[in-house]
């Protein structure tokens, strides 16, 4: 429609701000059978000293119970006799109808309301309310009218079985977890390293091996769901205790690729240096397979006893992402909370033939003594050289990731057109600068395949986009080269 005056019209054809993906959040798999449970909400009405106090219950825990309404409402009397004590749930409203005298005076006193209440039937899907006597109350006051008043204090289960729950970096809500099972010490040794964002899935606790390897695979599944219900995405996934086991080894390296992650193997206890080797060749680039376990100090009974190395070291990765960076690696890097080693390995800087050193060569990460605790070992289980390194993995997944955010957020389902293409690569090539800038990465550019971008593959609404990115390796071997020169610093005989 044509217009006698100013058109206002925006251009959003320009390069688009990239943010890179938080590549520092673990997910953990284990077992708290003695986690806290969800609290009903409650309602109290009426008084103790007039023994007429009633108290409200939601039939369900849960934060939903505090939606739940309740309303006292005095009962209509007819010419013959007063109205009976009765009660109606609608719509999530508790409706009491109080008894009346043939003068249709209040005459229904609490204990008759408890039985009103309770009187009504809940569906098992639906969640009602209960109505009780406190203790040691007869109930025989007489209950007054009042309106409508919502039950309070609900709280939702702090760790659902098998649903992703987020702990950030909380010692109290870890305390949730109860100390029974693996997950509260694993978390302990998580944050004895740094105060991490960790997204937790408990499952259920069976004595029988192959149920209860079952129940933690079912979890790891879970896992995934954790961008989709917290918005954290698990970047290193571990399950102490039970990553001993293959079974739970191939299914979190496969969660791992899933996620764009890193998965943590433990060791068994006293597992021999060439039996991890052995098992490190069954995995591939998103592994990284630790040897041995530490001792740990526990803060509940003060006993040393050892662990398994994987809850630790995810929060040493966390701490060296947060103090350096994530294109950092956490090799000859410090590690805190525990006093020593299940297995001491042979270590001696230059010497190619000592244990840590063969075993950091056969792609298997250990810890050695070097003014305190170090992580030694940079790569996963995999020999090619251009993705060994985990910092160059975790390097690249924040890069892909975080593109792949921005493009499917600001460019996807666009029309195709040439400011699109100019937009698209302004953004990505405006965000590997960024990356260079702030010294993650050597170089990166981005630019359209000529080739691919046919006439043909626009008009089926596909664009093609090449992104080179040369990320930083860690400096693993030094080489120093030593010679004697012989033309300074001589001693002259000369008188």
């Amino acid at each position: 429609m044509e217009l006698h005056g100013v058109r206002t019209l925006e251009d959003d054809s320009a390069p688009k701000q990239i943010t890179t993906v938080n590549m520092s959040v673990i997910g953990l798999v284990g077992t708290a059978p003695d986690a806290e449970s969800g609290t009903a909400a409650t309602l109290s009405t009426g008084s103790s000293l007039l023994d007429n106090q009633v108290v409200f219950t939601a039939t369900a825990a849960g934060t939903a119970g505090n939606q739940l309404q309740v309303r006292a409402v005095a009962g209509e009397a007819d010419s013959s006799a007063g109205a009976e004590t009765g009660a109606d749930f609608e719509d999530g409203v508790l409706t009491i109808t109080l008894g009346t005298d043939a003068e249709g005076v209040v005459d229904a006193n609490a204990a008759d309301v408890v039985a009103a209440v309770n009187a009504l039937m809940f569906d098992a899907e639906d969640m009602g309310i209960d109505a009780a006597l406190p203790d040691g109350m007869a109930g025989a006051g007489v209950v007054a009218p009042f309106g409508l008043m919502a039950l309070q204090g609900g709280e939702d289960e702090p760790f659902p079985l098998y649903t992703p729950a987020l702990i950030a970096g909380s010692r109290n809500q870890a305390k949730k977890l109860g100390y029974g099972g693996t997950l509260y010490d694993d978390m302990n040794d998580i944050l004895n390293q740094i105060g991490a964002l960790v997204i937790v899935v408990r499952v259920d606790t069976d004595e029988d091996e192959e149920a209860q390897r079952a129940n933690i695979l079912q979890g790891i599944a879970s896992l995934q769901l954790g961008q989709s219900t917290l918005n954290y995405q698990p970047r290193i996934l571990i399950a102490p205790e039970w990553s001993t086991d293959d079974g739970v080894g191939r299914a979190l390296e496969s969660m791992a690729a899933r996620c764009r992650a890193i998965a943590y193997l433990d060791s068994p206890s006293m597992a021999t240096p060439e039996a991890v080797v052995r098992r490190g060749q069954m995995y591939g680039a998103r592994v990284e397979l630790l040897r041995p376990r530490i001792n740990v100090v526990s803060d509940l009974t003060g006993k040393t006893r050892t662990r398994p190395y994987s809850a630790a070291a995810a929060g040493h990765r966390v701490r060296i992402d947060s103090t350096r960076g994530y294109w950092w690696s956490k090799s000859n890097q410090m590690v805190l909370g525990f006093t020593g080693l299940e297995q001491v390995d042979s270590f001696m800087i230059g010497d190619e033939t000592c244990v840590a050193n063969q075993l950091n060569q056969a792609n298997v990460s250990t810890l050695v003594q070097l003014d305190g605790f170090r992580h030694w070992g940079n790569r996963l289980c995999t020999d090619d050289p251009q993705w060994r390194f985990e910092a160059v993995r975790r390097t690249m997944d924040a890069i892909e990731d975080s593109i792949q955010l921005s493009v499917t957020k600001e460019y996807l389902d666009a029309p195709i057109s040439k400011s699109l293409g100019v937009s698209m690569l302004g953004s990505i090539n405006s965000y590997l600068r960024q990356q260079v800038t702030g010294g993650v990465i050597i170089g990166g550019s981005a630019w359209l395949d000529e080739e691919l971008n046919t006439a043909e593959s626009l008009a089926a609404g596909i664009v093609y986009i090449n992104v080179a990115v040369t990320p930083k390796s860690p400096a693993e071997q030094i080489v120093i080269k030593y010679a004697i020169n012989k033309n300074t610093g001589q001693v002259s005989l000369a008188a």
